[in-house]
């Protein structure tokens, strides 16, 4: 089967303020924003896709003059340094692009230039500089700078692995809009584009920006857009949007030739899960005792004390929730309310129930069974507390 390359056209022309896109590994999106969001903006005139909160049905084409530069983030410090970064422009043809002026790229006290690589003298010479390289952990530090040459701000690997020494930042959204609002200085015209890989949907800019629910029923190959209210009116008095385009990449149809746990991540660009425990039996050889339900960083799961039909055996089962939670349900969560049946804390509930107390006792590691990978992978990932074991 022939390879299919991702074509970052698609979402381009939806004009959104801030674009998403996620999906299998090496299927060329970083390829995509480097060529056509990093080096033509400079090196060519372009045209650009704007959409209006004032007419939000409508994509103008606006023609925009080479020149423009873009800005690079990653997340922290060591993401940036000068051999990462130059290592991240190594499949791009720098003799092509640039019809033979320069060779190679180079990075300098967080610019990037266009230079030229001397292979008798082992030299470089940087010519042009095209843009900037940040990191988001220390966005603080460039808040007086100015970027008004700047039109496009690309985040890399913006979906963390979370568990594996790699987490997000303190109010990290917050950090990036912060940046964003440095380089933009109210013009409203640069675009963001955050780039990753389909690593977990427990992402604090998919509970933020409140687009769970497109994520959590986008397929493959779709583009999915929202309007989201900045809280600021115009001099109309016009409440003011942003737009935002969220693309789950198509399946490019090759392997990556890996096996393993994650194996369709990286081949299929599925989402990672984690192998987890599932029920011994059909879920139909059990009666359900009692149910409570789960909610963190935005994500709801229904748990189940079930009872083995055929004995006395009794374990934990628990499955994705969608639909709203009733009222009188008992909810474990992150969200802080006055009422009663919402709870903080699984092991020490304020409730006087004791027979209530003894279910939730039994709420341990080896007594959890989950419907899918995924969603057991999911419920580790959004708990803010440690299940006993």
């Amino acid at each position: 089967m022939k390879m299919i390359y991702y074509n970052i056209d698609n979402i381009n022309k939806e004009g959104a303020n801030i674009n998403l896109m996620y999906g299998e590994r090496s299927n060329g999106k970083s390829y995509q924003v480097k060529d056509k969001k990093m080096f033509r903006p400079y090196l060519h005139d372009t045209k650009r896709y704007v959409s209006s909160y004032k007419n939000p049905k409508e994509v103008i084409e606006v023609d925009i003059k080479a020149g423009r530069r873009f800005m690079l983030v990653w997340r922290l410090v060591q993401d940036i340094r000068t051999e990462k970064i130059e290592q991240y422009f190594m499949d791009m043809d720098i003799v092509k692009l640039t019809n033979e002026k320069y060779n190679t790229i180079d990075v300098y006290r967080r610019q990037i230039f266009l230079a030229n690589y001397d292979i008798s003298t082992g030299k470089t010479i940087r010519g042009e500089k095209i843009g900037y390289v940040v990191a988001l952990s220390i966005e603080q530090n460039f808040a007086g700078g100015s970027y008004l040459d700047v039109d496009d701000i690309i985040f890399e690997e913006f979906m963390s692995r979370l568990g594996n020494g790699t987490t997000y930042l303190y109010q990290e959204p917050t950090k990036l809009m912060n940046l964003y609002s440095t380089v933009d200085r109210k013009r409203g015209t640069t675009k963001l584009w955050l780039v990753g890989n389909s690593i977990t949907r427990v992402c604090p800019y998919l509970k933020d920006w409140g687009i769970q629910d497109i994520i959590l029923h986008l397929k493959q190959g779709e583009i999915k857009t929202k309007w989201i209210s900045t809280g600021s009116f115009d001099e109309d008095g016009e409440e003011i949007f942003v737009k935002l385009a969220i693309e789950y990449c198509k399946d490019s149809g090759k392997t990556s030739y890996v096996i393993g746990d994650h194996a369709d991540m990286l081949n299929k660009g599925s989402w990672q899960s984690d192998p987890q425990p599932h029920l011994p039996k059909s879920y139909k050889k059990y009666d359900c005792l009692f149910r409570m339900v789960f909610y963190y960083k935005g994500f709801k799961f229904l748990a189940e004390f079930l009872k083995d039909k055929e004995g006395n055996d009794c374990c934990w089962f628990l499955k994705p929730k969608y639909t709203k939670i009733k009222d009188k349900t008992l909810v474990f969560s992150d969200i802080i309310k006055t009422s009663k049946y919402w709870q903080r804390d699984i092991y020490n509930p304020l409730i006087r129930n004791d027979k209530l107390k003894k279910f939730l006792y039994n709420f341990r590691e080896n007594q959890i069974f989950y419907a899918t990978d995924l969603c057991g992978t999911e419920f580790k990932n959004s708990i803010d507390f440690e299940v006993r074991k």
